[in-house]
Formats: C-alpha cells, sequence, structure tokens
C-alpha cells in the first residue's frame, strides 16, 4: 500500500493526465473520429503544429472513396509441349482422369512386361488390361495333350501363354478383360473335326459333340483362371465378331469362315453365352465384341442379337472395338451407335481403341489428338447426360511402334511414341486446354 503523501501526487497526476487526454480528445478533427493524433515524444506534451490550422469554417473536400482491390485472375497455362518423356517425369494418370467415367484399359503381348520401363508406364497409366493374343483359344488349346490325354468333347488346354500376365495384373491390381472365348479366327480347325484330326480330309464332328466341346472349353478357361487368378478378370469377351451381314444369312450371322456357325448352326452365340453364365463368377460381366459396330446393318443385326440374349439373362455388355480413321466414322455415326446399344440396357466398352495414321509430322499427329479429344469429349457427355452406360475403354496397344496396324506398313495409331514419349493423342484423351477440338 502507498503511502498517503504518494497516494495523494498519484491521484493530482491522474488527474492532470486525464485532463490533457480529455482536452486532447476533444481537439481531434479526424474523420469520423478514428484518425489517431500524432504521438508526441513525451507523454501528456502536444507536438507543435507544423502547418497553421485552416478556420473551422472553411468546408471540408469529400475524400474519394476507397476501392475494394480486384483480385487479379492467374491466367491459365496451356500445354504447347506435347512430348513428353515418361522416363523423365511422372505424367497425369490416365486412369485417374477418368475415374468417374470408366476404367482406361491397354492390350498388351506377353513380351512387352519384359520391359521394366514399359511396366511402370502401365502401372501408372492403367486399372485394366487385354492380353492381344495369349487367351485365344490357339494358344490356349493343346492339340498333342488333348490326343493323349482328352476324350472327344473334352479337349486340354495350357495357360502358360498367359500365367505371366494374369500374374503381373493380381501383382500389381490390374483388372483383365478375359479376350476371347468364342471366335471364328485364331480358333484352330482341328478343333471341329473328328478325333481333333488336322488331315485335309477330316470330318466335323456332330454339334451334339462340338456343343460339349464348346462348354468344356469354356469350363477349363474360367474354372482355371477364376481358381489361380481370383478377382483377376473382371469381363469376358465371350463370343468375338459373329455377325457379317455381307455373308447374306437372314439374321446377319457370320456364315463363310465360321466354323462355329458351319458345325452347331445359327444359336452357337446364344449357347456360349449360356454356358459362359453358368461357370462365370457372379461379378463377371460377359460381353459380345465386334468391329465396325456404327455401320447401320451390322448395328441393327447386334442389336437383335444382343436383345434376344440379354432375354435370356446370359449377357451384360457390348464391345466396341473402335479401330477407326481420321475421318470415319463421324462422330455423330459413332454416338448414334453407341446410343442404339445403350437403348437395349447393358454396359458398353470401348475395346480396341485405335486410330488409323500413317503419317507422324507434327501437323498429323496433332490432327489425331484433336480427334482423340473429340471422341472422349463424346464419351463423357453420353456420360452425363445419362444417355448410355461405358464402363471401359481400352487402347489396343501401348505404344506406336507394338500396334497391329503395321502390319500393314507404319502406323501411328496409339497415345505413346516407341520412345515412351506422350504424343497429342494422349493429350487429347485428357481433354487438355492445349488440345483444340477442331
Amino acid at each position: 500500500m502507498l503511502p498517503k503523501g504518494l497516494r495523494r501526487k498519484k491521484s493530482s497526476a491522474c488527474f492532470l493526465l486525464a485532463v490533457v487526454l480529455i482536452l486532447g480528445t476533444a481537439g481531434c478533427g479526424g474523420k469520423n473520429g478514428e484518425e489517431e493524433a500524432t504521438p508526441s515524444a513525451e507523454p501528456g506534451i502536444t507536438a507543435p503544429a507544423t502547418e497553421p490550422t485552416e478556420p473551422a469554417s472553411q468546408p471540408t473536400q469529400p475524400e474519394e472513396p476507397t476501392k475494394a482491390a480486384e483480385p487479379t485472375e492467374i491466367p491459365k497455362e496451356v500445354r504447347t509441349n506435347f512430348y513428353v518423356s515418361s522416363l523423365d517425369e511422372e505424367l497425369p494418370s490416365l486412369s485417374e482422369a477418368w475415374k468417374d467415367y470408366f476404367s482406361v484399359g491397354v492390350a498388351l503381348t506377353a513380351n512387352e512386361l519384359n520391359n521394366e520401363f514399359k511396366t511402370d508406364l502401365i502401372v501408372q497409366q492403367f486399372n485394366s488390361m487385354t492380353c492381344g493374343n495369349e487367351m485365344k483359344p490357339d494358344f490356349l488349346l493343346d492339340r498333342a495333350k488333348t490326343l493323349s490325354e482328352g476324350t472327344e468333347t473334352c479337349p486340354v488346354l495350357s495357360f502358360r501363354s498367359c500365367d505371366g500376365m494374369l500374374q503381373f495384373c493380381m501383382d500389381n491390381g490390374i483388372k483383365m478383360r478375359g479376350h476371347t472365348l468364342v471366335w471364328h479366327s485364331q480358333t484352330p480347325d482341328w478343333f471341329f473335326m473328328e478325333g481333333y484330326s488336322n488331315h485335309q480330309d477330316a470330318v466335323f464332328v456332330s454339334r451334339e459333340v462340338m456343343l460339349e466341346r464348346m462348354e468344356n472349353y469354356i469350363r477349363q478357361v474360367m474354372e482355371y483362371v477364376n481358381t489361380t487368378y481370383p478377382g483377376v478378370v473382371y469381363a469376358w469377351d465371350v463370343v468375338n465378331e459373329a455377325i457379317a451381314p455381307g455373308d447374306g444369312e437372314e439374321n446377319g450371322m457370320r456364315v463363310d469362315d465360321s466354323l462355329w456357325y458351319q458345325v452347331i448352326g445359327p444359336d452357337f452365340v446364344e449357347k456360349a453365352f449360356e454356358y459362359a453364365r453358368k461357370y462365370a463368377d457372379p461379378e463377371q460381366k460377359l460381353f459380345y465384341n465386334d468391329f465396325n459396330t456404327y455401320e447401320t446393318s451390322k448395328r441393327i443385326a447386334i442389336v437383335n442379337l444382343v436383345n434376344k440374349i440379354r432375354e435370356q439373362g446370359n449377357i451384360d455388355g457390348i464391345g466396341m472395338q473402335s479401330h477407326i480413321g481420321m475421318s470415319s466414322p463421324t462422330m455423330d455415326d459413332y454416338e448414334t451407335a453407341i446410343c442404339k446399344f445403350a437403348e437395349t440396357g447393358v454396359e458398353i466398352h470401348i475395346t480396341e481403341l485405335d486410330i488409323g495414321l500413317d503419317s507422324d509430322s507434327e501437323e498429323n499427329l496433332l490432327k489425331e489428338g484433336k480427334r482423340y479429344k473429340r471422341l472422349f469429349f463424346l464419351l463423357k457427355n453420353l456420360m452425363d447426360s445419362g444417355k448410355a452406360n461405358i464402363t471401359n475403354v481400352t487402347f489396343w496397344g501401348l505404344t506406336d511402334d507394338g500396334s497391329w496396324l503395321n502390319k500393314d506398313g507404319k502406323r501411328y495409331p496409339l497415345l505413346f511414341n516407341q520412345l515412351l514419349e506422350t504424343k497429342p493423342a494422349f493429350w487429347g484423351v485428357l481433354l487438355d486446354d492445349g488440345i483444340p477440338l477442331y
């Protein structure tokens, strides 16, 4: 407690300080009372005025209202370099970019998995894979063992060709489309002959025997894959390319070069789907797959066939191979096909996508990028509008140099070149602003 004399001095000092503060406040002429007085060197001492005070009667000029600062829009960077090496930097992922729409796949051959740079790129970019050849009948059917260990109705199979690819998918969390169970091509003639004979004078087995062979073949493929690599295969191309309206059959069925049709008859497709449904895992989807699906006569025949099989409860989707050119089909024709197929109520897979390009000039590669962008813009719009349920898009190959189209001369149909560099096509698929639509 302070002594009485000091308390009086302190009270007097506080009183004087309060008077000074009150007078100082009363003399402030700041706008709205918010302007602060200039601090002096010592408390309680007013700093001398540096300019004479204007008469109070002189009107004060109104201040200009402060204009709020407008946010500066950061200009969006538009890509100009389309050739980016996957060996030098990490690329945006196709499967991640489209994850809310569909899975993104790639078709490969077994030897491509021996290249670690390719496998790194595959794992980064894709969440679905298709064996280019290794699961087709001529790779799985073992004639020598069939002759020694099989029966007239049950062939022997070998899965050496596709084991490594299935294991790669299992190890890396990639799903696989099983391609393909029943196809007129890449199925050896001896499979349709009595005694599995490969002689020129061999005789076809009966319809009944061939149906048993078909069922046993489908059963063995599905049982092996689903037991050895559970959960890897999520979809099967049950029947491939069974429609060929040019052959003249009333329902548009392929006749001339299809031993399936010639031995069993026109219902072989329905029977294949019946057997596939019987042995497929419940979560696996069953597809009919074909090319040139945008051609009117073929599209109509496919719709009729699919509707019939769907009534039997044995089909889930249509695969549109989509080996397309730079100008054909038109996007309108392609859209019409998707919408007509979607009306059947099944899923749509774009199963074997590439764009035939025979020149790698920068001008043509950019045109290819535009074509890819228009296609994926269309797919996105169809999904957004609910007009189609597109659940997978698969490119038929990883790099240009590995494309099947090179059998007719050098082609540049895919998203990566032989150096594993992106092309404008890659950025077009990502709908990048650097690739114009037209």
